[in-house]
């Protein structure tokens, strides 16, 4: 038994500080205390950082309401001033200052806002136009709004190098190879100033093409075939060849005249070598003088000797002085205009040869574009007939 109560003893003094729950109470409050006091700080902290930060977090979308405000303002600004460049002129006294007003209700609410620099340039965008003497000082401004279309008819006369024309410059342009095709043709015949048109005989559309020049109003030539010094080219139908005798070239230019003609004239096509034989060429000049037309030497050879036939027989003759299209380019054969144009100022007239289908892109364009600022210059465009004597 007294083992017992010993155990007893002993076990009651083991469990004893097990039961001691005061101790335990008295930290809970602290531990609520301890929360209650950091629940009560981040309080204080909160509010007082939401009172110190508010005032700067309102102030800024102020000012940035108020930007935007001057910048729709600036938008509108600029609209009214295209209106009034636009409106001036019917409306010079209906000025609306009402617009410099809604610009000021911003610096009414925020004085502050001269601080912005934005606010700096809409200052010197602002129109102005509030006095009648104000207005009056911009209607010069308005006035030049209309010159664009001086200045680009003064660019137009420079748009090529044309030197002014003297000694009565006048150019002749004759266009070979008629005859292959119609529509070529016709950008020709419709350019709106005299052309010669010569055209080959015995082709399929040798007498097409003869009707429409003769129908527009131009100028129709034959353009007769001759051998040239190169036997390997073949010059074509109704051609003048080295074996042929005199008669038999009269006789062949005379009938090549009759199925082309009516006609003013005649140039050679190709016939370096005929042209360099006095004789032969002498033949073509016979059935020109005959049929009362004119001849121009194309000057397919340096030593033609067409003048000194025409000479024997006390007549004059034309020479060709520029070929415009050996080279198809626009460039060159603007170079090559311009080259005529030096001789029609030298010599008072000048002959330019091109071709119907091999520039056809190019020159009846080219020319039509530039016969306004030739006629600007003083130059005078005639027949072929009008400039022999």
């Amino acid at each position: 038994m007294a083992e017992k109560k010993q155990n007893i003893k002993r076990t009651a003094k083991k469990r004893s500080p097990r039961k001691k729950k005061p101790k335990i109470i008295l930290d809970n409050k602290r531990v609520l205390l301890l929360s209650a006091l950091i629940i009560f700080l981040c309080a204080v902290f909160l509010s007082m950082a939401f009172v110190f930060s508010s005032p700067k977090k309102e102030k800024q979308p102020k000012v940035q309401n108020v930007e935007q405000q001057v910048l729709r303002q600036e938008q509108k600004n600029k609209f009214a001033e295209k209106n009034k460049v636009a409106e001036n002129k019917n409306q010079p006294k209906n000025v609306q200052p009402e617009k410099k007003e809604a610009v000021q209700k911003p610096l009414e609410i925020q004085p502050e806002i001269k601080k912005v620099p934005v606010e700096k340039k809409s200052e010197e965008k602002k129109p102005q136009p509030v006095s009648k003497q104000e207005i009056k000082k911009d209607e010069p401004k308005i006035a030049s709004v209309n010159p664009p279309a001086k200045k680009t008819e003064e660019i137009k006369v420079e748009k090529y190098s044309i030197p002014p024309a003297k000694n009565g410059a006048t150019l002749v342009f004759i266009i070979d190879d008629g005859g292959y095709d119609t529509y070529n043709l016709k950008l020709y015949t419709s350019l709106p100033f005299p052309i010669a048109v010569a055209v080959l005989p015995k082709l399929a559309h040798s007498k097409d093409c003869a009707a429409i020049v003769r129908n527009s109003g131009q100028e129709l030539m034959l353009h007769q075939p001759m051998q040239a010094q190169n036997l390997k080219l073949n010059p074509g139908a109704g051609a003048i060849l080295p074996d042929m005798s005199l008669s038999e070239v009269y006789k062949q230019v005379s009938e090549n005249i009759a199925e082309i003609g009516p006609i003013k004239g005649l140039n050679n096509h190709e016939g370096s070598l005929i042209t360099c034989d006095v004789m032969k060429i002498g033949a073509v000049l016979d059935a020109v003088l005959d049929n009362g037309i004119f001849f121009v030497d194309s000057r397919t050879s340096a030593q033609t000797k067409a003048p000194q036939a025409a000479l024997e027989r006390d007549m004059k003759i034309l020479e060709r002085d520029v070929f415009i299209d050996d080279i198809i380019s626009k460039d060159e054969m603007l170079a090559q205009i311009y080259r005529g144009l030096g001789i029609a100022n030298k010599n008072g007239k000048v002959i330019m040869i091109g071709h119907v289908d091999k520039s056809a892109k190019i020159l009846p364009q080219l020319l039509n574009d530039m016969y306004p600022y030739l006629k600007q210059k003083g130059y005078k465009i005639a027949f072929p007939s009008q400039i022999q004597k």
